[in-house]
């Protein structure tokens, strides 16, 4: 069964009966199926959660549904279990990690700007597209706030596409410039963070791209590279910038698949919708923030406090390809 929305505490229907038939059939659920999530099934999916390495929230995104479909199964590629969705012309596989359709919006607007984005976190893109499933609407006190049939508001926030890396503390490259699509390309959920007029107009308008990557990086009293959560970072996968962005000299490299692939899913986009950009314009000052909103774009250009994407020279050069 595929999955069409974020299965969480007190709802019902049928994708409930077949979560709680799966997990029984692995040892997770001892109750009765009976297509409502109650306490039981809460516990059994925190405790597959705990089983799979996932974090123990008690709900049910599209990482937890893969996880427990192929629970017990030997990958030959580790770890990439989704499906291929499509390959396009100029030969990139796009995979599937699709978030539930609650969780961005199927208005279809006319694309024009292509936004980049790196995750601020670590190289596995299906953890971080299983976070946007996790993100409710809040009222005033911070509680969660539901809709009138009782389940939970999602924030629709999101990219369309993320792009793994590979892993700055192991040897595991089986992530490095994998795509996982969250959802089609023609539909829209927020990702610019601005509470502007025109908010819901750039982000309509837009296609967002996730990149993999940590970013800004320091250097700790022992002469290594650590990240914002305090992580040492492998000194090969470290850049140095030829003058500081914003403040920041030393950054984790975006991997030379990583820049390929997002190169031929540039092409793609621009060809597939139609998008005007401009050739050869990229340089180190392209990245500082500017009021122009079209073709190819950072976050950095419409957020002062975003270091994403930073001015890596390879970038650069591959920006000026196209």
């Amino acid at each position: 069964m595929k999955l069409s929305r974020t299965l969480t505490l007190n709802m019902s229907g049928e994708d409930i009966n077949f979560l709680q038939t799966k997990l029984k059939n692995i040892g997770f659920f001892s109750g009765r199926i009976s297509g409502y999530f109650g306490q039981d099934t809460l516990m059994a999916v925190t405790n597959f959660q705990r089983e799979a390495g996932i974090k123990a929230n008690g709900s049910v995104g599209s990482l937890v549904w893969n996880k427990l479909n192929n629970y017990g199964k030997i990958i030959n590629e580790p770890e990439i279990v989704h499906e291929i969705s499509y390959t396009t012309p100029n030969g990139l596989t796009i995979y599937d990690g699709l978030i539930s359709e609650d969780d961005y919006y199927k208005d279809i607007v006319k694309k024009d700007i292509i936004w980049l984005h790196h995750s601020e976190g670590g190289s596995r893109p299906d953890w971080t597209i299983s976070g946007w499933e996790k993100e409710y609407l809040k009222d005033v006190s911070g509680k969660l706030t539901y809709d009138s049939k009782g389940n939970v508001i999602p924030l629709k926030v999101g990219k369309a596409y993320v792009i793994g890396r590979k892993s700055s503390t192991t040897d595991d490259s089986s992530w490095d410039g994998k795509i996982l699509r969250a959802f089609d390309d023609k539909y829209y959920a927020y990702h610019l963070g601005i509470n502007t007029a025109n908010s819901k107009d750039l982000n309509s308008r837009s296609i967002a791209i996730e990149i993999c990557n940590y970013g800004p990086l320091t250097i700790g009293k022992d002469d290594r590279f650590y990240n914002y959560v305090n992580k040492p970072i492998d000194e090969k996968e470290v850049v140095k910038l030829d003058k500081p962005f914003r403040g920041y000299e030393y950054f984790e490299r975006y991997t030379d698949t990583q820049i390929e692939n997002l190169r031929n899913l540039l092409i793609y986009l621009i060809n597939k919708h139609n998008i005007k950009i401009e050739g050869k314009i990229y340089n180190e000052k392209w990245f500082e923030y500017n009021n122009k909103v079209s073709g190819i774009k950072s976050h950095s250009n419409i957020r002062i406090d975003k270091y994403d994407i930073f001015p890596q020279k390879e970038m650069i050069q591959m920006l000026n390809s196209i």
